[in-house]
């Protein structure tokens, strides 16, 4: 969880709205050519990270809006997901470091 939260690329960009912010956690690893299915969802001003089991997610139109919803990424790459909001993402992290 830590590489998670500390490997998010929008974190590095200048006035991203942290509450535009989710990730798409992956059941595996998604094949490279399926990534092209996904990049024909995010048109529009949605913008998306591939890494090796999540998806970054930045909808500055809000979550509910945008094309990469849970089930079209779990379509475009053939692959189970869920994902989560940035908030609670953080809080996943700080629970397990809890451990």
């Amino acid at each position: 969880m830590r590489n998670v939260i500390t490997n998010n690329p929008f974190l590095r960009e200048k006035d991203i709205d942290l509450s535009k912010l989710h990730v798409t956690f992956l059941s595996e690893t998604a094949q490279k050519d399926s990534l092209k299915n996904l990049e024909a969802l995010s048109p529009g001003p949605d913008r998306f990270y591939a890494a090796a089991h999540e998806i970054y997610l930045y909808c500055p139109g809000g979550y509910g809006r945008t094309k990469l919803s849970n089930n079209a990424v779990e379509k475009a790459l053939s692959v189970r997901a869920t994902t989560r909001n940035w908030k609670t993402a953080n809080t996943l992290f700080e629970m397990v470091s809890k451990l």
